[in-house]
């Protein structure tokens, strides 16, 4: 018996280039696997030999490690695979199960924007260079924060307020990196009248998350003053980040004033896109708030000091999720140069080479002003794009 094909070139054509991209993504994963970074070594690897020491519960009976706990609490989940495989591989599989749950918010929010194909789009994010290079080669945990932030997005577009404050305090307790998107928060919060006392459930949930380290023995005052301490574990204008302050750096610019500058330049910045928006974002259509979105860690995160390499990811998965909403092809520039910038960076950093990174502010900088200039040129009488959210 003969058998017809009926699938519709098209749809041939796009699984032929998802599974390309899919392959692409595992060959990589399985060669930036063996690789130990300085972090893994002297950081997190340490920190799982003294939970498997001190025990699950009771090593969190005193303060240990520099990240909040929830991070720590998976590292406390994987001590069973102790022996069984390397560390290293323990530390980077638990890496990759953020990368896991960014592709699901992922998806999720492609779903909130009602788009097509949502699950294999969302699987092919796994492929992002950025995110692969940060998980399976560094073994960082950022994907772990961007995963709320996501589903907190996706909130936002379905108008279900109390679940996009949950899914920010959740956030906000894996990492600091997550007041990256607190502007576009803010806006929303306000422009909405959203009622304060909602505003209550991001510390609340913010709070709760740390309840079982302080339940084994942890300081709360320890506790709630962990991001204080980071923010002063380095005193670099800028520490590889694809920014303005990066390049200020390698030209020789450093010191307490260009540090002071860029807080004020950061905070000014800040202060008029609240201003601008707050009073026209309700109008947005879900195009144009992913537009906002995509905006405050572009500015927040090259203009404020301090900026690490890393910290332009959230980023890197927002302008990629732009370009699939978006109807106009060149919207694709916007990911690509975002993600240029962003490898510049990580090279930078990988290679030792800080003049890499400063390079890589200039894709991400043109990238910055791409997704700014729709938002800045039209108000919101008079453009096509900006129609009342569903």
């Amino acid at each position: 018996m003969f058998h017809i094909d009926i699938t519709p070139p098209q749809a041939r054509i796009r699984g032929s280039v998802m599974a390309v991209i899919l392959l692409f993504g595992a060959n990589w994963h399985i060669a930036l696997f063996p690789l130990v970074t300085t972090d893994i070594a002297n950081d997190y690897i340490p920190w799982f030999d003294h939970i498997v020491g001190a025990g699950m519960v009771t090593a969190f009976a005193k303060p240990f490690g520099a990240y909040s706990p929830p991070y720590l609490y998976l590292l406390a989940l994987a001590t069973p695979l102790k022996g069984l495989i390397a560390d290293v591989v323990i530390i980077k599989i638990v890496a990759m199960m953020g990368n896991l749950a960014a592709a699901v918010a992922f998806w999720r929010l492609l779903r909130a924007l009602r788009i097509d194909d949502a699950p294999r789009l969302a699987l092919c994010l796994l492929a992002l260079p950025s995110l692969m290079i940060n998980a399976a080669m560094l073994g960082q945990s950022d994907a772990m924060y961007i995963a709320p932030v996501l589903m907190a997005i996706s909130a936002v577009m379905e108008r279900r307020h109390r679940a996009m404050l949950a899914w920010c305090g959740l956030a906000l307790a894996v990492k600091m990196q997550t007041v990256l998107i607190g502007p576009f928060i803010l806006v929303i919060l306000v422009a909405r009248q959203v009622p304060f006392r909602y505003w209550l459930i991001t510390p609340a949930t913010y709070i709760l998350t740390l309840t079982p380290a302080w339940a084994a023995g942890w300081p709360i005052d320890d506790l709630l003053t962990i991001y204080f301490r980071q923010a002063t574990t380095f005193n670099d204008l800028a520490r590889n980040a694809p920014n303005i302050w990066m390049v200020a750096s390698e030209l020789g610019f450093n010191g307490n004033v260009v540090v002071g500058l860029a807080s004020v330049s950061a905070i000014g910045a800040i202060a008029t896109y609240l201003a601008r928006y707050i009073a026209t974002a309700r109008n947005f259509s879900p195009e144009m708030l992913l537009r906002l979105a995509l905006l405050a860690p572009l500015m927040v995160a090259g203009l404020l000091p301090k900026m690490h390499e890393r910290y332009f990811l959230l980023a890197d998965i927002l302008s990629v999720a732009l370009a699939i909403v978006s109807r106009a092809p060149r919207t694709w520039l916007v990911p690509v140069a975002i993600q240029l910038g962003s490898l510049f960076g990580l090279f930078g950093y990988g290679m030792g080479l800080p003049w890499l990174a400063a390079l890589g502010a200039v894709p991400m900088i043109s990238a910055t002003i791409l997704v700014a200039r729709p938002l800045l040129w039209r108000g919101a009488n008079d453009n096509p794009l900006l129609m009342r959210a569903a």
